[in-house]
């Protein structure tokens, strides 16, 4: 291929992925697994596991499905038809709550079978992942990774910005009941999530090798161990992507304690909303921002300084006060919780930018699958504080997230690793 035709494959998917990434986080604005979900399922059924439990799907199910398709990505022929297609079919699943709504009359058999649909859409989400930052790594630059996610996070948090809006407006309806405001939520996550798929049925991809022989999953996995043990730059990312991990557990329930423990009103809870929809729309400019300027360490560093900063505050809270607070005290909070959500852009890239091109999946699927049992933290937390409240909740999470500022601060690069700015 000549270089001229690589360039506008280049250019290409940089505006296709781009596209698609900000539709996409607009969609799931409207289906925010920290916020609008947790509110949605404690509306219909009053249970805070079930609230943890969604989360725990959101990273559970597309987890699962990494570890089944990563194997076979190398052997793909056409990427990018691929995960277009993958799209069209699992994307369009919001719209099948729309009828439900009105048509069930049990609000347990609503919120269950919203969970089972929304078990599907992470798992279409993770057939995907792998060979979806495959084809980002191989046809976008270096040097524009960090800004092409951030630019994802900026402009679909642009789009989350609106969906914030409509949410909060339809949340606040007197005149609408709850199927009413929720059907609406679900039809523009719907609209958002298919115009996604439409977006990447533009990308290309450059020429690469494929492997004819797909291999065996057990000696793909057999070998995983050895390409853990043998980097320990790698290994050093692990461990504080666990131990965030962990430090976000309480991540989709802070809302639901302002609304259980402090009482706060309906409207209240809806600008809380919102104002995370706006935490990630600064996430994506500032992480992305810095990502291109100081490198991919720096925002993991600063990241966990967040996520101290939040689990630590929200220790203070519940040591501090019991049902006097005022929405206003939650507004930075919830903040820096929308903030850090985007604080996966900094372990992506960085993981990219530490292993050789040709063990890029491998990796990325190790690393997965290394922080896979975490993702069960959410339901086993929501469990927890149905029993025991949220303090101690709060104090774990702190500890975890101590641990991993710390780790983060004392990251170590070989010379020929040190990220150089633009």
């Amino acid at each position: 291929m000549r270089p001229m035709a690589e360039q506008q494959i280049r250019r290409r998917n940089y505006k296709a992925l781009l596209t698609e990434g900000s539709l996409f986080f607009t969609g799931m604005a409207f289906i925010d697994v920290n916020a609008v979900i947790p509110v949605f399922i404690f509306a219909y059924t009053q249970s805070v596991l079930l609230a943890g439990l969604a989360t725990t799907i959101h990273f559970a199910a597309s987890t699962v499905l990494q570890i089944f398709v990563g194997p076979y990505v190398k052997s793909i022929r056409n990427v990018p038809a691929y995960v277009t297609r993958i799209m069209f079919l699992f994307r369009p699943l919001p719209f099948i709550m729309i009828p439900l709504l009105f048509l069930c009359a049990s609000p347990w058999l609503t919120a269950g079978i919203f969970l089972v649909i929304y078990t599907l859409l992470c798992a279409g989400d993770g057939l995907i992942f792998v060979p979806w930052t495959d084809l980002f790594s191989r046809t976008i630059n270096t040097e524009k990774r960090g800004q092409l996610l951030g630019n994802q996070l900026l402009f679909g948090g642009a789009g989350a910005l609106l969906a914030g809006l409509v949410v909060k407006t339809v949340l606040d309806n007197p005149n609408l009941v709850d199927d009413q405001r929720y059907a609406v939520i679900f039809g523009g996550a719907g609209i958002a999530l298919t115009l996604s798929a439409v977006a990447m049925s533009f990308s290309r991809d450059l020429p690469r090798k494929i492997e004819a022989i797909r291999p065996n999953h057990r000696q793909y996995y057999k070998a995983l161990p050895h390409y853990f043990r043998r980097h320990p730059d790698f290994i050093q990312v692990v461990v504080i992507r666990i131990l965030s991990s962990i430090a976000a557990m309480i991540a989709p329930f802070i809302i639901i304690y302002g609304q259980t423990q402090a009482q706060l009103p309906v409207e209240a809870i809806s600008t809380l909303i919102t104002i995370q929809i706006i935490g990630g729309l600064l996430g994506g400019v500032i992480w992305g921002g810095i990502s291109r300027r100081c490198g991919n360490p720096m925002v993991i560093k600063l990241t966990q300084i967040c996520g101290f900063v939040l689990a630590a505050s929200m220790v203070l809270i519940a040591l501090a006060v019991r049902q006097s607070l005022t929405p206003y005290l939650f507004w930075t909070l919830i903040l820096i919780n929308g903030i850090n959500m985007s604080s996966w852009i900094g372990f992506m890239n960085h993981t990219i930018d530490i292993v050789s091109d040709d063990e890029r999946t491998i990796y990325l699927l190790i690393s997965n699958l290394m922080t896979f049992p975490f993702t069960f933290l959410p339901f086993f937390t929501g469990l927890f504080v149905s029993r025991f409240g949220y303090l101690p909740v709060f104090i774990i999470s702190t500890l975890a997230a101590a641990v991993a500022a710390w780790q983060a601060w004392n990251m170590k690069l070989p010379p020929d690793r040190l990220y150089r700015p633009e």
